[in-house]
């Protein structure tokens, strides 16, 4: 039997979710304001400050390097995987009132739905030199940014390191999400199938007038709120310390966004476990 989502409820500490439960109405607490939402709509992204405490992080992080270790045989080092992991630290996360409270906002909505989570590590590369990639992750029209709720994704990275501009920072260039909305919405071919997940690499996106990309800073416990519609990418790790985030994603109920055959295979198994997994009071956020 699916059940049908609920409003969004305000940010708990971790700590109190696991005792008590969640009475406190959606309105009463502000975890985005209303100038950080103008600058997700217009920017493409925006870091806010979590409740999430030092031991919520430390322990996300720990589980991260575990599952994402440094193979010095593989020649590699940047790390990743999505959707294939249940453990308390990362589940914990994923099921904290704050991130649907703030999706709920971002996303004009009463109510959101989980969609993709990945974790991230990139290990230090000793003699490299700074570089980076270009692509966007998501398509939708300018009529679907605008839209009541909006029909996009809502994506937080939950850095779980400091970020720094020699640490891997994610490389992104600010507005290009809406002048692409723009030029998808005049391709009539595309209409039909936005929004959709679908991974567009720099030069074969359109030639348009984007601004230069620029390094996104934070501090560990901070998220960064943002549209991978944006044109952004990874960069190498040119410091002494692992960068690592936790990826977690939200659709407006109702909302339908394509995904590609595997990953909504993926989705779908994903999905049908975490919703046995996640606290009774939680299980609306999966859509099953």
């Amino acid at each position: 039997m699916i059940r049908s989502a609920v409003p969004c409820r305000c940010a708990w500490p971790l700590s109190k979710l696991r005792i008590a439960p969640l009475p406190v109405p959606h309105g009463e607490h502000v975890v985005i304001r209303v100038s950080q939402t103008e600058k997700f709509t217009e920017l493409g992204a925006v870091t806010i400050d979590t409740p999430l405490s030092d031991g919520d992080i430390a322990a996300a992080a720990v589980t991260v390097k575990r599952l994402l270790p440094f193979d010095a045989s593989s020649g590699s080092y940047r790390y990743s995987t999505t959707c294939s992991y249940y453990d308390p630290a990362l589940l914990n996360i994923i099921q904290h009132p704050f991130f649907e409270d703030v999706a709920c906002t971002v996303l004009r909505t009463g109510a959101v739905h989980f969609f993709q989570t990945a974790i991230l590590a990139t290990y230090p590369q000793p003699g490299a030199v700074f570089s980076y990639d270009q692509h966007i992750d998501l398509q939708y029209a300018l009529l679907d940014l605008e839209a009541t709720p909006r029909r996009i994704v809502c994506t937080f990275f939950l850095w779980l390191t400091d970020v720094s501009e020699k640490r891997a920072p994610m490389m992104w260039r600010p507005g290009s999400h809406r002048l692409l909305a723009r030029a998808w919405e005049e391709q009539a071919a595309l209409r039909d199938q936005m929004p959709q997940v679908i991974g567009v690499k720099m030069e074969d996106l359109p030639v348009l007038d984007f601004a230069q990309p620029r390094p996104l800073l934070a501090r560990a416990g901070q998220a960064t709120v943002l549209s991978t519609a944006m044109v952004h990418g990874a960069s190498s790790n040119v410091d002494n310390a692992p960068r690592m985030a936790f990826v977690m994603t939200f659709v407006a109920a109702g909302v339908e966004v394509g995904l590609p055959e595997a990953q909504q295979r993926t989705k779908e198994a994903y999905d049908a476990e975490l919703k046995y997994r996640l606290r009774p009071e939680r299980t609306h956020l999966v859509k099953v």
